[in-house]
């Protein structure tokens, strides 16, 4: 007995713009960066469509170039063959002076915790240290500072082996 204008009507227009700007707030985007891009796209368009805008309009050149290559995420594991006695702290820095100061911030790494985590939470993985400077540094980054804690500096004990000492850095 239903006509099809009763429990099943699709919400309506200002319904679903409203709930497609809560959506977006909860993103980060702001009321007029949804109005723009509904204008843009006109007031038809779903809910995927207005995020894809929002995001491309949002975005700077370096962020659309994330965007489309994603972040790889260090996967090599294994030993590094040990090549000296330095202690597994690295600080890499570049001058106050640079051009591109404010295009990339400083980086700093929780050696600690990135070497467990390489190493399986088992051995203190050097190489863990290694790869995640080489990331930063392979995207451009300059003012990279890796901390240890001190008693990491210390000699392997037998329940947590170190494993792969680190070279000097560039």
């Amino acid at each position: 007995m239903d006509s099809g204008s009763g429990l099943e009507d699709p919400p309506s227009d200002q319904e679903e713009c409203r709930t497609q700007l809560g959506l977006f707030r909860k993103l980060g985007f702001s009321p007029q960066q949804v109005q723009a891009a509904r204008l843009k796209l006109g007031l038809g368009a779903d809910t995927n469509t207005l995020l894809g805008e929002l995001v491309l309009a949002a975005g700077g050149p370096e962020d659309k170039a994330l965007a489309a290559t994603g972040m790889p995420v260090l996967v090599p594991r294994g030993e590094s063959p040990s090549r000296n006695n330095t202690p597994p702290v690295l600080a890499l820095g570049v001058d106050e002076t640079s051009e591109d100061d404010d295009a990339l911030r400083p980086i700093v790494i929780d050696g600690s915790n990135v070497a467990m985590s390489h190493g399986n939470k088992e051995v203190f993985s050097c190489l863990g240290i290694r790869l995640a400077v080489n990331f930063f540094l392979d995207r451009g980054h300059t003012d990279i500072t890796v901390f240890v804690p001190s008693w990491r500096k210390e000699q392997p004990r037998p329940d947590v082996p170190i494993t792969g000492d680190i070279p000097p850095g560039p």
